[in-house]
């Protein structure tokens, strides 16, 4: 048994020496880390460094943008402000004005103005409608249509109306109604009425050419549109007196045509009464300057579905070809001469009909076979003589003789455009020879079988008048730039075809047809003037290839060309008319045609100063 007092001190005593064994163990000291940097900044003290220099990039940068806006680059932003409270329009040019050789006013621009509305901005839609009726004087049911768009404000723009003069237009704008605007849009007008539209030709509804010499000179009529800004209220209504002008348009530039506005007026009017008179379907008139090619009218007239004749807005007398008929003689027997195959002397036996491969080809007349000069053949124009004149150049050989024949059209300007290309200018027909077949090879001698335009034409019989010089047509005289300055333009491109000798002797037997042959009305009335000229009854091919139309009907084109003083050609006129009556002395060309040119002459002589000559020829027909 233990006693009390031995427990105890075992007890204390293990407990002392556990105490002092623990004392003497000792366990490691941990190593010491720093925390761990999840992006390898490195300590507080790196980082709070990379934060400052953040910060004084992203100041830095502030201060450059700031900058930046305050000086140069705040353009974006200006705008972008000021667009919340003003706006820029375009400002339209005016158009080019074409004038008359003299200075004379074909078409200009004249202030006009576009009528406009944003329904979006329109307050009072009943008021608006009523108000626009009453001054554009809409009709009941467009002002029904815009009453309904103005209602139902699903669109930011409409127009209203287009093309109103000035007076209407700042009217409508004096009226500050909310919602519509006026802008100012130049109208194209013809101060003389319709005169010369033909060769003018026509502008859309913007502004843009679209037929005629506005078409063909679009680039240079048109100007540079200019801007305007200025500031609206809220509600949309524009601020007074803060239009600005940005940049002012610049006017295009001008043109001066050859033309003479009262030889055009004239020989329009002339022309519309024949064709009306004659109940012909359309009719063409071309005058020309002999020495310069200069065009001083240029004039096409049809009549239309409801039987009116009026001027056109095609220029025919450039863009339809016809077979040119008895004209064309005067190439055949200017080329036989100048070949000298023949003199005017030359004679041949001509019988009124003749058989050509197939065609039993006759002259206008029956008449017994006739010792012809060549004089004589073109005077009473003869089809058969004429055909002796071609097959002469070739002595005997009859390809020979077609390929000199068909040289000479092209000399004469036949088978290509003229200098003028007009828009839409046909270059008529003219078969190479090699390509011609049956009677056709010979038949365009006498001006059957081929085709050619007005201009061609009278260009072609300018040669003649000319002393055998072809003078290539021209209607743009010169231009006028944004500073005023008048450009005379390059003189027409010539070329000689016959020599002056043989042309003076064709000029000559011209005389003689008007003296003593078929264009003996062109002289009637003219009384200090010779004439000289030739006239032309050809057929007009149909649709089927024939010239038969659909009443069994032959289908005539009847033309006149001349010139004078016959002494000293200075202007050469080509009239002609389509479809005359086919049943009456009317489808000739020296009864159609040929009294025009004798009305309108008065006028080029008026218009032009041309001085009467001191001597006359045989006729005696000088005062």
């Amino acid at each position: 048994m233990r006693t009390p007092s031995a427990a105890p001190s075992r007890l204390h005593r293990s407990t002392s020496q556990r105490q002092r064994q623990k004392r003497r163990v000792r366990a490691e000291r941990p190593e010491v880390r720093p925390p761990r940097d999840r992006f390898g900044l490195g300590g507080s003290t790196a980082r709070l460094r990379l934060l400052l220099l953040v910060l004084v990039v992203v100041l830095g940068y502030v201060l450059v943008k700031v900058g930046r806006i305050q000086s140069t680059g705040g353009e974006y932003y200006r705008e972008a402000a000021e667009d919340q409270w003003s706006r820029t329009r375009e400002l339209p040019a005016d158009r080019g004005t074409i004038f008359d050789r003299d200075g004379e006013e074909l078409a200009l621009s004249v202030p006009g103005y576009a009528v406009s509305v944003n329904p979006k901005l329109v307050t009072n839609p009943e008021a608006t409608a009523r108000a626009l009726q009453a001054a554009l004087g809409l009709s009941d049911g467009d002002a029904r249509d815009l009453y309904d768009e103005l209602v139902a404000k699903d669109k930011g723009f409409v127009y209203v109306q287009r093309q109103v003069d000035q007076a209407t237009g700042e009217a409508i704008a004096a009226l500050r109604a909310n919602g519509v605007n006026v802008d100012r849009e130049p109208i194209r007008v013809l101060p003389g009425g319709e005169t010369g539209r033909s060769v003018i030709g026509l502008t859309n509804i913007d502004g843009d050419g679209i037929a005629g010499l506005e078409a063909q000179f679009d680039d240079f009529l048109t100007g540079t549109p200019g801007s305007l800004r200025n500031d609206f209220a809220p509600g949309g209504r524009s601020v007074a007196g803060s239009e600005e002008v940005v940049a002012p348009p610049v006017p295009g530039n001008d043109l001066i045509l050859t033309l003479d506005r009262s030889i055009q007026f004239e020989a329009e009017r002339l022309l519309v009464d024949r064709v009306d008179t004659l109940l012909a379907k359309s009719g063409t008139i071309i005058v020309m300057d002999t020495d310069t090619g200069d065009v001083l009218a240029m004039a096409s007239v049809q009549r239309d579905d409801e039987d009116v004749v009026q001027i056109t807005s095609g220029n025919y007398a450039a863009v339809n070809a016809y077979e040119p008929g008895s004209v064309a003689k005067v190439i055949t027997i200017a080329a036989g001469l100048n070949e000298g195959s023949v003199t005017p002397d030359s004679t041949f036996v001509v019988p009124w009909r003749r058989q050509y491969a197939d065609d039993l080809l006759k002259d206008s007349h029956q008449h017994p076979d006739e010792l012809m000069t060549v004089e004589q053949i073109l005077v009473e124009s003869s089809n058969i003589g004429t055909i002796d004149v071609q097959m002469s150049m070739g002595e005997g050989e009859w390809d020979r003789a077609r390929e000199i024949h068909w040289n000479y059209m092209r000399g004469f300007g036949l088978g290509e455009k003229t200098a003028l290309d007009f828009p839409g200018e046909s270059p008529g027909i003219l078969k190479h020879w090699t390509d011609l077949w049956g009677s056709e090879r010979v038949t365009v001698a006498y001006g059957q079988g081929l085709a050619s335009t007005s201009i061609q034409l009278a260009a072609a019989v300018n040669t003649i008048a000319n002393d055998g010089t072809y003078v290539a047509p021209r209607l743009v005289a010169g231009t006028v730039d944004a500073a005023g300055e008048v450009v005379p333009a390059e003189p027409s491109t010539t070329h000689e075809v016959v020599s002056q000798g043989v042309a003076e002797e064709v000029q000559r037997m011209m005389r003689q047809v008007v003296c003593r042959g078929t264009g003996s009305r062109a002289q009637q009335g003219i009384t200090n003037f010779s004439v000289a000229g030739k006239t032309g009854t050809g057929l007009k091919a149909q649709p089927d290839g024939g010239y038969y139309n659909e009443a069994g009907e032959l289908v005539y084109y009847a033309s006149f060309v001349g010139f004078f003083p016959a002494e000293d050609p200075q202007v050469t006129v080509l009239v002609s008319i389509d479809e005359p009556p086919a049943g009456d002395i009317n489808r000739f060309g020296g009864t159609a045609a040929a009294p025009v040119f004798a009305d309108l002459a008065p006028t080029i002589v008026h218009e032009q100063g041309i001085v009467p000559p001191a001597v006359t020829d045989e006729c005696g027909q000088a005062g």
